[in-house]
């Protein structure tokens, strides 16, 4: 019997020393990763300052004290480092860099000519032209368009929407909650300029409405010969203002801040 006893005993503490969970596989010595940099969420537990993102998801976290990553945030990045597992090792892995081998810009200029546009998009977002409409799709992806931008007869912008400005013009932003779709409407003397921003059930949904945010604030209305032209109906010039250069704008006018992070806005008269 007391055999018996002391085996039950000892049953549960030969299986917690025999069955320990073995560590998810990392790539071994020194590993060479590109893609695009962005800022991670800070975390007191966690490492990693910043993603590594391929193909529009999270691939890894990235951490250095040799090479300052922040310089090269939102950019298309080659770097060069170890792997190593994360506080909690089923969370991405991070890759500690001791080399930036290559750095390019995530984003690339595109103007609309027949909108009269002028924007700053991913480079892994590609662009169509059918009909008259503009479609951006993800890299590889042959669904629904991410995103849509066209112009039409208008006199007013559409109601219900939520104020807001494009290149320091009047415009309204609507959203479906259903399908998290989006419709920005910018008013242009005769015509109303829609963008339509469709991230549907996208696994990197957040991220894609990160970049959509930057591209608004990259749009400049062009006129007929290609130059930024001045808002309708809010007394705006092209010319930008404020930033870490703190470009005043002329008399008579004030610098209507848009981006808050950056303290950046466009000229607009008093």
């Amino acid at each position: 019997m007391y055999r018996f006893f002391l085996l039950v005993l000892l049953t549960p503490l030969l299986v917690c020393a025999c069955g320990g969970s073995t560590l998810p596989s990392i790539p071994e010595g020194e590993q060479t990763v590109t893609g695009i940099l962005k800022p991670a969420e800070l975390s007191a537990v966690r490492r990693g300052s910043h993603i590594i993102e391929q193909d529009g998801t999270d691939a890894y976290y990235a951490e250095s004290s040799l090479v300052n990553l922040r310089e090269y945030q939102d950019k298309r990045v080659t770097l060069r480092g170890q792997f190593e597992h994360n506080t909690d090792p089923d969370d991405l892995p991070v890759l500690v860099v001791d080399t930036l081998v290559d750095v390019e810009e995530s984003v690339v200029e595109h103007v609309l000519s027949t909108l009269h546009v002028r924007l700053s998009a991913p480079v892994h977002w590609k662009l169509t032209e059918r009909e008259g409409k503009y479609q951006f799709r993800t890299e590889g992806e042959s669904e629904d368009p991410l995103l849509v931008l066209w112009e039409e007869e208008a006199q007013d912008l559409p109601s219900g929407g939520v104020p807001i400005v494009v290149d320091a013009t009047r415009a309204t932003k609507l959203t479906d909650e259903l399908s998290h779709t989006q419709l920005v409407a910018v008013k242009r003397d005769e015509t109303v300029l829609t963008l339509r921003f469709s991230p549907g059930k996208r696994l990197s949904a957040d991220r894609l409405q990160h970049d959509f945010d930057t591209l608004l604030k990259s749009i400049e209305l062009i006129d007929d010969s290609g130059d930024p032209s001045p808002s309708i109906g809010t007394g705006a010039l092209s010319t930008p203002c404020g930033g870490v250069a703190g470009i005043l704008c002329p008399t008579g006018y004030f610098c209507d801040i848009q981006d808050f992070d950056e303290n950046i806005g466009r000229c607009r008269k008093l």
